[in-house]
């Protein structure tokens, strides 16, 4: 055996004992129960009978630690699937999550209560597996694993944050490239229970990071319509969703895909390319009008700011059409790219033609159907892309008039429609109170006042204006015991604060009314 072999041989054998001993060092882990738990439900013991529970740090693996993000509420079913039960797991970010408005609100909590009611006969189980911040690489995991527990039906509801999220172009977590294989590869490894716990010796052995505020300011790197990393993010997303419908086509699951919505008419674009403008802001090119707008789009075509203004000058006339074109394409542009871009959409129609098992639910033609001019505004979201409580309520019923359209829930029975009953009577079930309505709507005004823009836009002020307006409209209706805690918690004080945020012009009446909603009680 010459030299070279010999080194080649004795190379390889060492690497089969580093792996033997990683192997065999994780094998010990599991044993011993010793890491956290990658799993999305941990098996847990009622009192009478076993359950799964979700596992609050599911997604520990995908953040910094100052960034982790928990589990909102207890979502748990019974170990032992009854027989006359329809399960479905619902997937997805801070949308199942309710965000910002309650939890209870999201709509999987107004989805399982309309199935009972147009499905009399039958018991559902919708499992909330909303998780805020991940993206369809996390899905992978989970998906893989909820499908063991006998699912009759997974929903999914994601895209937003395939840019942001972590893996993403431009996330502020964790980021191995745009490369899928390369991606898959290290989750697998960060899956591992040895990885947790070297991770966790890091964190004990270095010094507590601060704890830093979560929100959109950490996303800070762009990306333009035109670069590599747009068409891959793209990629990446309909290649991770195919991943998920073969393995549940494997188990004969059927696959729900929703179509996503945004706030296209009254969110202006966070970044815009617009090197042409200097110091001239897009609110004064659009107060010279239309051809001064398109004479400047001449110069910066890219620039989503002007693709903005000019909706806003199509939608104050009347003219939906070109309205919707250049609100889509202020949004596509947009250089952080919070919101889904169109093609998105276009990925769920396709996965949605190609599979036989896989129903969509057109959340965003519901949506347009209900907005003024067919375009989605802040009627239905309440900031860039979270729905509003009753846009919640629209994308449960969208999705139950989908299921008793299609053949995958025809062994159900047949569906009654006509015993779905209206808004406010959901409303009601989940909890959702005048109270809670008020509370969260002085949180939704600090959070766009923290909306990561460079220069306040004008459309900034019309909404924190627009908000302060709806308080004044909606803190009498209160009970005297709400409105004490609400005044308590800093209400007050935080509406007046605020007002620096209002349109300048309106500044001093809403500060009358304040000045007479809160000195008379």
């Amino acid at each position: 055996m010459s030299h070279t072999t010999r080194r080649r041989l004795l190379n390889f054998l060492s690497l089969l004992l580093s792996l033997g001993a990683i192997g065999g060092a994780e094998a010990l882990l599991h044993l011993f129960d010793i890491g956290p738990s990658n799993r999305l439900f941990l098996l847990t013991q009622n009192r009478r009978e076993p359950a799964y529970a979700i596992n609050p740090k599911a997604a520990h693996r995908f953040f910094q630690p100052q960034y982790l993000r928990h589990v909102p509420f207890d979502a748990r079913f019974p170990a032992d699937k009854a027989r006359d039960t329809v399960r479905i797991f619902a997937l997805g970010a801070s949308t199942l999550v309710g965000f910002p408005n309650p939890p209870e609100t999201a709509f999987p909590h107004f989805l399982e209560r309309m199935l009972a009611d147009a499905y009399p006969d039958k018991r559902f189980e919708v499992i909330n597996c909303g998780i805020t911040a991940i993206n369809t690489f996390c899905l992978l995991d989970f998906a893989e694993e909820v499908l063991s527990y006998q699912p009759d039906l997974l929903l999914i509801y994601a895209g937003h944050n395939e840019f942001v999220g972590p893996y993403g172009s431009t996330t502020p977590f964790v980021y191995f490239g745009d490369n899928r294989t390369i991606v898959r590869s290290l989750m697998r490894l960060q899956s591992s229970r040895l990885y947790g716990v070297l991770q966790n010796i890091v964190r004990r052995v270095l010094p507590e990071p601060p704890q830093g505020r979560f929100g959109l300011h950490l996303v800070t790197r762009h990306v333009d319509i035109l670069d590599d990393a747009y068409r891959a993010t793209g990629e990446n997303y309909r290649r991770n969703l195919e991943t998920i419908i073969a393995a549940a086509a494997d188990r004969n699951v059927p696959v729900m895909l929703s179509t996503l919505v945004s706030n296209l008419k009254d969110f202006h674009p966070l970044r815009s390319a617009c090197p042409e403008l200097g110091e001239l802001s897009t609110a004064d090119l659009a107060l010279q009008g239309e051809r001064t707008i398109k004479d400047k789009l001449g110069q910066s075509p890219y620039c989503a700011a002007l693709h903005f203004e000019l909706g806003r000058h199509y939608y104050d006339r009347s003219q939906s059409n070109q309205a919707q074109q250049a609100f889509v394409r202020a949004r596509d542009m947009d250089r952080l790219p919070f919101r889904a871009p169109t093609f998105f959409n276009r990925i769920l129609h396709q996965l949605a033609d190609d599979k036989n098992q896989v129903i969509l639910s057109d959340t965003e033609a519901a949506f347009r159907t209900a907005s003024p001019q067919g375009i989605i505004g802040s009627e239905l979201i309440t900031e860039h892309l979270h729905p509003t409580v009753y846009g919640h309520y629209l994308i449960a019923r969208t999705m139950v008039e989908a299921l008793a359209r299609d053949d995958a829930s025809r062994h159900w029975d047949q569906a009654d429609l006509t015993r779905l009953r209206p808004y406010d009577e959901y409303a009601r079930q989940v909890g959702y109170t005048l109270a809670q309505q008020v509370d969260r709507r002085n949180a939704l005004i600090l959070m766009l006042k923290q909306m990561p823009y460079e220069r306040p836009p004008a459309m900034l002020y019309r909404q924190i204006t627009n908000l302060i307006r709806q308080q004044i409209r909606d803190i009498p209706r209160l009970s005297s015991t709400d409105f004490t805690i609400f005044r308590g918690k800093g209400g007050e004080r935080f509406l007046r604060q605020m007002l620096e945020f209002a349109i300048p012009s309106e500044r001093a009446d809403l500060h009358e009314q304040l000045n007479a909603l809160f000195m008379s009680t």
